[in-house]
């Protein structure tokens, strides 16, 4: 991406004319038939000065408000990069591009009335550029949503088989044969295809310790069969005889893909534990005991994933369908921001500008007195001229701290004001 380097730079009228300072400043640096940088003349309107305190107030803040906007001017250009994958090039100020509205800069009147106080014509650069800020700011919420949900989905929908919603995996004939009663459902388990074998062989008899198949003790008591015993029945002990929830002989194959495959088998869903009467003769009741979720902890040790299967009344749009919605949206966003990004980045850049020739007003105020009588001038440096045309117009004005002995500019203190800066996509 190509960028140009920039200098706004004003020297003193010194009782001559706004031509010869800019025809002294072009001698200087026409750099022996190699020009170290272009130079075109700005025309500052007639701005009102205030008073010296608001000048030295206004010095202090608008070094930041030029970074503001700078940062400003900088995110549209990285967005509409990241949108487009071009450069800035294509973008422009009010139909012409950067490099050509800087050399042709023009105080915009209408926007800016010259004639009114400086603080509050920052205020209203700042003021528009914050809701230029906000406004990308939803822009780039929206679009970010839109991306990310479709990258989920897409995940989702390109993913494993522990990933992938089972209703695009499976068919609805494949639907209809699981079981779902008062006691048993079925389930789908997703398994290494190296663990096939291994499953096949064991599957009922993970969590071996999660269903209780044990009944009364009636051999134990056999007197005691028919009897009250103020305990609400017979003493049971269910767990007495322990085992798995799964069901034996259901599992079924039903779907690869990769390095997994998906097995269903059927469930027991769980028991009911009785009521008891405690040691302070209080009854306790009895609770549904739900073994899903202990079978589900006891497949994972196995490198088994377990996943429930819910048939929906009403299913909604397909994850394909969901995808190509969101693709549609998030389109329809980033066209929406590139639109913007292309009509909105001549607004702030040229606020920017207008901002800087304020800045400029300020410095040039405060460094050489009223009235102002001072010529302002765009350099276009050209590529590794920076030094040189430091020494150069240190030498125009005959720089007190940086002597042509010096033989270099130290880029923090000149006898002249000056304010660099770089435009993307200018050359």
């Amino acid at each position: 991406m190509a960028s140009a380097a920039y200098w706004m730079v004003t020297l003193p009228n010194e009782g001559g004319s706004s031509e010869r300072t800019l025809s002294s400043i072009k001698a200087a640096i026409a750099g022996g038939g190699s020009p170290l940088a272009v130079a075109s003349q700005v025309e500052v309107p007639g701005l009102l000065v205030g008073t010296l305190d608001s000048l030295m107030s206004l010095s202090d803040e608008l070094g930041k408000h030029d970074s503001s906007v700078e940062s400003l001017v900088r995110k549209i250009e990285r967005q509409y990069s990241e949108l487009t994958g071009k450069s800035q090039e294509s973008l422009k100020v009010y139909t012409v591009p950067p490099a050509r509205y800087l050399q042709q800069f023009s105080w915009d009147i209408a926007r800016f009335p010259p004639r009114r106080p400086l603080p509050q014509l920052i205020e209203m650069i700042l003021s528009n550029m914050a809701s230029v800020e906000e406004e990308m700011k939803q822009f780039n919420v929206s679009l970010s949503d839109a991306t990310q949900n479709l990258a989920a989905l897409q995940r989702k929908k390109g993913g494993n088989l522990t990933m992938m919603p089972l209703d695009e995996i499976l068919t609805p004939d494949v639907t209809d044969r699981f079981v779902d009663t008062e006691y048993l459902k079925t389930v789908c388990v997703v398994v290494p295809k190296s663990a096939e074998r291994d499953f096949l062989a064991t599957y009922h008899q993970i969590g071996e310790d999660i269903a209780g198949f044990g009944g009364p003790d009636w051999a134990a008591n056999a007197q005691a069969c028919g009897q009250p015993d103020s305990n609400y029945g017979p003493f049971c002990e269910r767990m007495r005889v322990a085992g798995s929830p799964a069901v034996p002989g259901s599992a079924q194959k039903l779907a690869t893909k990769g390095d997994q495959s998906l097995f269903s088998l059927v469930l027991l869903k769980g028991q009911y534990e009785g009521g008891y009467v405690d040691e302070d003769g209080a009854f306790q009741p009895g609770c549904y005991v739900d073994f899903t979720e202990k079978f589900q902890a006891a497949a994972r040790e196995k490198r088994f994933v377990v996943r429930e299967f819910v048939k929906e009344e009403n299913p909604g749009p397909s994850v394909q369908d969901q995808i190509e919605e969101l693709e549609r949206t998030a389109q329809s966003y980033a066209a929406n921001m590139r639109r913007w990004c292309q009509s909105q980045y001549g607004e702030v850049l040229s606020s920017w500008i207008h901002l800087k020739v304020i800045r400029c007003f300020v410095e040039s105020v405060l460094r050489y007195g009223l009235p102002p009588n001072f010529t302002l001038a765009v350099l276009n440096v050209q590529r590794n001229k920076e030094t040189a045309l430091g020494l150069a117009m240190n030498r125009l004005v005959d720089a007190k701290l940086f002597s042509e002995e010096d033989g270099e500019d130290d880029g923090e203190y000149h006898e002249y004001c000056r304010i660099e800066f770089t435009i993307e996509g200018a050359k």
